[in-house]
């Protein structure tokens, strides 16, 4: 300990040993958030992915690097039609291919999907090292310290960040943290070119932000909310020139550039009032109060609360066109969920407590207590309405769940919808403080920046990952305002401490807490698991075999492959054949189509008038498609009332009485908008071959059917009689080579009788669908796993428009 102190003095001391210390620390951090992420690469087979979506960005970089643009239609997707790309902001593909292409001139071994490999990692380093450097040149090292080490362990910011993942969001994620530090850091300077060429790089990086992403107009509301904060507390506006050269950065060239801006539809819809509107209207009251102010000097006296009503009345503007649109934003914005597509994608589901522990530990609660102590440190007691609104929001969100069990769904989101005007309220309240406190704006940014991501996190998961930042600064809030207090010198072992060694000595034993004892969180226990356990897409290697035997077997340039709208890019870049749906989601409405006429089709004919219209040449599906996905694939496919929505029952053995083979009942399935319920309550089989078995079906109205069955002994399918004569469906039955029952499923009539069910599980079809390809499962003796078929068109079958519909 004695020699601790020795070093620590020596530290103090030495300003040129504490700028080395400085740089070491930083790096250090860098090295250890990189280390981590890269965490997980040996798992990662050649041209695959941990996401889905990095297929998209691959494609998209591939076509760039070959044509040196991306065309305005992508021919290979969502067919007849094709993929308007006018209305994709695709930087971040540009980004990949351009990279490639400047790396190769030096590193020729470096292939384009390597780069789509580690970018995501560097992306995120980056971002890291500004906002380091931009903390503890506002604050100071301890703070910046504090926030980078929490960024680089927490699991919430690992997961979408590390090696292989090649999504945007570490993209987007550096870029909005580069646009609101140095928008936060030209506020800091003094008038002069200094702070006009940050003033530059802040539009520029906004500029840069909107051509990456739709949704990167909420990280222009933090700067926003920052000029209408300045608005309403200032009582002249000096800075209008400095304004106006902000907005020039981004606004024309944002709506020249890109027709998203100029005319976006369906997922693009509202881009072009997010980020163009918004910042128009604010310079619109500014030009409004600088020229009254100027010219009508009986305002001058009233400044205030003349800036006050113009404020006021473009927020009512504001909230009348979101309740004016609200029928488009419930079909194209995710927090509505009003688009049965949204509900079923699990990165859009509604996060519970435990995800919230795994993902945070208690950081999630000691950042939002910091929030309202620091609010109440920069504002006293006119933090008071903020404080109240931040704990309601923050309990409505982290405890959405057990709340909702509380006082039901309604109440709860009431309460949730109450805190958002609420917290408005608040920061009103808080711009009417007498004294300007040092750093205001950047905690105001960050407060903002914590309730919008916060909001949109509750209604959807993947958002999560852009809420560890404003979470980790008000960590560091709370350890700086318990720390505050640590201002005398203390006796130890015959030494006098330092104040600011106490501090250190504190805040490294909450982080060692934080960071590693489970009962307080812990979640650095499991930062590497989650950086070495990322999903592999496709996660199932028989669908890759089968998309090299596509590759390999079929004429590609001629080849239009209907599947799962999982499927279409991976489609795209590993089989290079044409496709109809994708994760894209262009057109939601398509999916339907797909579930409800191809998926859940009633007849052969059905699903072949959707194939003709789509120009379809072959149809895959897999096995995870027919037992992991039904209720949800239905679920899409069916119509307002539900008509075609089923699932497979998972079945559970009972004890049998004598004279039966097998009892089985339904497992009880988890609650779920996609798991419709069951009458089945029990099947009793009997027989001692799988071939001549019986399976008789009780239902809750106490009728009884004998019902068909398909048997899987191995690889091999064994069909009962009559498959086609049922009212009540079937089952599906699993057994091993020895004839060991392995997995049952009950399949009510009308999943029974869906083309996908009976071509991949019953295997009847007529001549129409021609099976090319099953896969042999590796010559294990079990169910394929992947299916492939050629259709041949009847000469009646012809397109029908209904099957292009978009809504």
């Amino acid at each position: 300990m004695q020699r601790y102190l020795q070093v620590w003095e020596v530290v103090s001391r030495n300003t040129s040993v504490q700028r080395i210390s400085l740089t070491v620390l930083i790096l250090g951090i860098l090295v250890l958030a990189f280390c981590i992420r890269l965490q997980g690469r040996e798992r990662i087979l050649d041209g695959q992915f941990t996401s889905n979506d990095a297929y998209l960005y691959y494609w998209q970089a591939q076509t760039i690097s070959k044509q040196g643009y991306l065309p305005a239609v992508d021919e290979y997707r969502w067919l007849p039609n094709g993929r308007d790309n006018q209305q994709l902001l695709s930087l971040y593909s540009y980004v990949l291919a351009w990279t490639h292409k400047i790396i190769k001139l030096f590193f020729y071994k470096i292939s384009l999907y390597h780069v789509c490999l580690y970018l995501p990692i560097i992306c995120f380093v980056i971002g890291l090292g500004i906002l380091t450097i931009f903390l503890t040149k506002t604050y100071d090292l301890g703070f910046a310290t504090i926030v980078a080490i929490l960024l680089t362990t927490l699991p919430g910011t690992i997961d979408r960040s590390t090696i292989g993942f090649s999504d945007r969001d570490a993209w987007c994620w550096m870029i909005g943290i580069l646009a609101i530090t140095t928008y936060l850091w030209k506020e800091q300077m003094q008038h002069g070119k200094r702070r006009w060429l940050a003033t530059a790089i802040a539009g520029f990086t906004i500029f840069l932000g909107g051509l990456s992403w739709e949704g990167f107009g909420f990280f222009l509301i933090v700067i926003m909310s920052v000029e209408l904060w300045k608005f309403c507390t200032t009582d002249a506006e000096d800075n209008l020139k400095e304004y106006i050269g902000w907005i020039l950065m981004f606004v024309p060239w944002l709506y020249l550039i890109s027709p998203a801006y100029r005319g976006g539809y369906g997922f693009s819809t509202h881009v072009g009032p997010l980020m163009l509107v918004s910042p128009l209207v604010i310079l619109a009251l500014k030009s409004i109060k600088y020229l009254c102010l100027r010219f009508v000097t009986e305002l001058r006296p009233h400044s205030r609360k003349f800036t006050w009503g113009l404020t006021l009345l473009s927020i009512s503007i504001g909230v009348i066109y979101i309740l004016g649109q609200y029928k488009t934003f419930a079909m194209t914005a995710f927090p509505f969920k009003e688009n049965r597509l949204m509900q079923i994608i699990g990165e859009l589901t509604d996060p519970d407590l435990r995800y919230w522990v795994g993902r945070y530990g208690s950081i999630f609660v000691l950042g939002s207590i910091g929030f309202i102590a620091a609010s109440f440190q920069h504002w006293k007691w006119n933090a008071f309405t903020l404080a109240l609104a931040f704990l309601l929001l923050s309990t409505t969100v982290f405890l959405h769940h057990p709340i909702t069990h509380w006082i039901g769904h309604n109440s709860a989101n009431l309460f949730f919808l109450a805190s958002l005007p609420l917290t408005a309220i608040g920061i009103s309240i808080a711009a009417t403080r007498k004294q300007t406190s040092k750093n205001e704006l950047v905690l105001l940014a960050t407060l903002v920046w914590f309730l919008l991501w916060v909001s949109l996190s509750r209604s959807g998961k993947r958002y999560d990952f852009f809420i560890g930042v404003p979470l980790a600064l008000g960590t560091a809030f709370l350890i700086r305002y318990i720390t505050a207090s640590f201002n005398e010198n203390l006796k130890f072992w015959g030494r006098t401490l330092h104040p600011k060694l106490i501090t250190a000595l504190f805040t490294t034993a909450m982080l060692t807490l934080l960071l590693f004892w489970n009962p307080v969180g812990g979640h650095a226990t499991r930062s590497l698991h989650i950086a070495k356990k990322q999903n592999i897409y496709p996660e199932n290697q028989n669908i890759m075999h089968a998309y090299k035997w596509i590759k390999t077997q079929l004429q590609t340039d001629k080849t239009i492959m209907a599947a799962q709208w999982d499927y279409g890019t991976q489609l795209n870049v590993h089989s290079n054949v044409k496709t109809v749906t994708d994760p894209d989601h262009y057109l939601p409405h398509w999916v339907h189509l797909y579930s409800r006429h191809v998926y859940c089709a009633q007849s052969e004919t059905e699903a072949l008038y959707f194939l003709k219209t789509h120009n379809v040449t072959h149809l895959m599906l897999t096995h995870t498609d027919i037992i992991a996905m039904a209720g949800k694939a239905s679920y899409v496919g069916s119509d307002f009332f539900f008509d075609r929505h089923f699932n497979l029952y998972p079945l559970l053995y009972l004890p049998t009485a004598p004279g039966t083979q097998y009892a089985l009942a339904p497992q009880r399935q988890p609650i779920g908008t996609w798991t419709p319920n069951t009458d089945l309550t029990l099947v009793e089989i009997k027989g001692q071959s799988i071939k001549e078995l019986t399976a008789t079906a009780h239902f809750k109205n106490e009728e009884t059917e004998q019902i068909p069955y398909v048997a899987f002994h191995g690889s091999k399918r064994i069909l009962s009689e009559q498959t086609d004569k049922t009212k009540k469906g079937g089952m599906l039955l699993t057994f091993d080579t020895k004839g060991i029952l392995r997995n049952a499923f009950y399949v009510p009539e009308i999943g029974w009788n869906s083309i996908a069910f009976k071509l991949f599980i019953r295997g009847e079809h007529s001549e129409v669908f021609e099976n090319i390809y099953t896969d042999n499962s590796n010559g294990k003796n079990r169910p394929p796993d992947v299916q492939i078929w050629k259709i041949n068109y009847p000469e009646h079958i012809k397109s029908h428009p209904k099957y292009l519909a978009t809504e």
